[in-house]
């Protein structure tokens, strides 16, 4: 008979650990932190990704140029489609499968005709306020490239 009875304690510990521990789970995903996976929250997106993705560069490069360059409604209309085009060009260039150098030669291309075919629209004070903002980008960039860790490496 003692071993029955031991044997009921140690079945009535067992079923009271496993109650206990059940409910610490329950607990954990219903009073607290869910848990679960592939729940309603999983896939949360925070207002930095909706600034992100509210952000046109197409409009806003359009914009500034307007801005800059004093740019009429036909040359806005036209620099916005020259814009645009380039970018879609850039886009399609990024998801090709070749070297990141032969990528990047590609971009440099497009960049520069989007840039001849922006030329083409404006007058002589245009020109020299595009190409000042060119330039004025080109420093910004070299400056970048400058204090990056690739640009220690190539003087070594």
């Amino acid at each position: 008979m003692a071993i029955k009875i031991n044997f009921l304690n140690m079945k009535q510990i067992l079923v009271l650990a496993v109650f206990i521990f059940s409910s610490f789970s329950i607990q954990a995903q219903y009073g607290g932190v869910d848990r679960s996976i592939g729940g309603p929250g999983q896939f949360q997106t925070g207002k930095k990704k909706d600034k992100k993705s509210d952000f046109d560069f197409v409009q806003a490069s359009t914009d500034k140029m307007t801005k800059e360059l004093s740019l009429d409604d036909f040359q806005k209309a036209a620099v916005k489609n020259i814009i645009d085009d380039y970018k879609n060009q850039v886009m399609s260039i990024t998801v090709e499968e070749i070297p990141d150098t032969g990528k990047s030669e590609k971009m440099n291309t497009a960049k520069d005709k989007m840039e001849a075919k922006i030329r083409q629209l404006l007058n002589k004070e245009q020109l020299l306020k595009f190409e000042n903002l060119k330039n004025k980008a080109e420093k910004k960039d070299k400056g970048k490239k400058k204090d990056s860790p690739e640009a220690d490496e190539k003087k070594d």
